[in-house]
């Protein structure tokens, strides 16, 4: 029989206490600077600078992971170019998008994981050290760590997309309000406590946004009643994670239909390149 002695630790668990330890380095008023820049391989094209601390957070979370599951692959950046396919079973660990290696500023950004077992996402957790607010998602239960209060909150009906689609958003959804939100866990997050309406990455050609980036976050939309869905349709939360040309999510399981032009932004990818759970060399992330 096994016991709660027994049962092995959830996500939050593991990688609760090493976002803790560097809460101070990560949060609102860090106590220390992101660090010289080094580079590391894309998951979508060539190389892109990151800032010291986050490889550091990176072999610390790793670490913690390979502790307590030795057995489970952790999927980063760094391994996803080289894969042909998803483990059934592994980590999808992100740590952490958005902080700015050149140290003239730190943009929002998220610590993100999410563990799949048998091809799909299970437990996922979000941490937002810039607002002290940590989402964590188990067997659809979301607990949140943190005052939600300090999220930024959107009047009612504004879409938030990624700062780059923010004209194109304009274009084709007149007369509603559109804002630049940076990182794809982050709008997801706001969705999921209702800090917004709606998110969406449009399906630009050339765009995707990575598995890490959303599967857990996508979990927590989920859990609070909302839905978050790819530009194919297939549900984000119970899929099989994959790059995404573009995505769509509500508090709510209707979908208003003036947002149907948002996933018809342009052409997707082809059948094949959609298919595939690996981002195409030639995509650039849509956060």
């Amino acid at each position: 029989m096994t016991t709660a002695r027994d049962k092995p630790p959830g996500l939050a668990a593991v990688l609760g206490p090493v976002l803790d330890e560097t809460a101070a380095e990560l949060g609102p008023s860090p106590t220390c600077d992101p660090g010289s820049t080094s580079r590391i391989r894309s998951a979508h094209a060539g190389t892109e600078p990151v800032a010291e601390l986050t490889l550091r957070l990176h072999d610390m979370l790793t670490g913690a992971l390979a502790r307590a599951w030795p057995e489970v692959p952790v999927i980063t950046q760094g391994q996803y170019h080289a894969l042909e396919a998803l483990p059934d079973d592994c980590v999808l660990l992100a740590p952490p998008s958005g902080i700015n290696p050149s140290g003239d500023g730190r943009a929002d950004f998220a610590v993100t994981a999410c563990r799949i077992r048998a091809g799909f996402p299970v437990e996922g957790i979000v941490d937002l050290p810039s607002y002290g607010v940590r989402v964590a998602v188990d067997r659809g239960m979301l607990s949140v760590t943190g005052d939600a209060d300090h999220l930024p909150a959107f009047p009612r009906g504004t879409v938030l997309t990624c700062p780059h689609h923010l004209d194109l958003a304009r274009r084709l959804l007149p007369g509603r309000p559109v804002a630049g939100v940076p990182t794809a866990s982050i709008k997801l997050v706001l969705v999921a406590l209702r800090r917004a309406q709606t998110a969406a990455c449009l399906p630009t050609s050339g765009c995707g946004t990575a598995p890490w980036d959303y599967t857990g976050a996508a979990l927590a939309v989920h859990s609070m009643g909302g839905k978050a869905v790819a530009s194919d349709g297939s549900n984000l939360a119970h899929s099989r994670p994959r790059t995404c040309a573009g995505w769509l999510a509500t508090h709510t399981l209707h979908t208003a239909a003036d947002l149907a032009p948002l996933m018809q932004a342009a052409s997707p990818p082809s059948s094949a390149g959609a298919a595939s759970s690996l981002a195409p060399s030639s995509t650039q992330d849509c956060e």
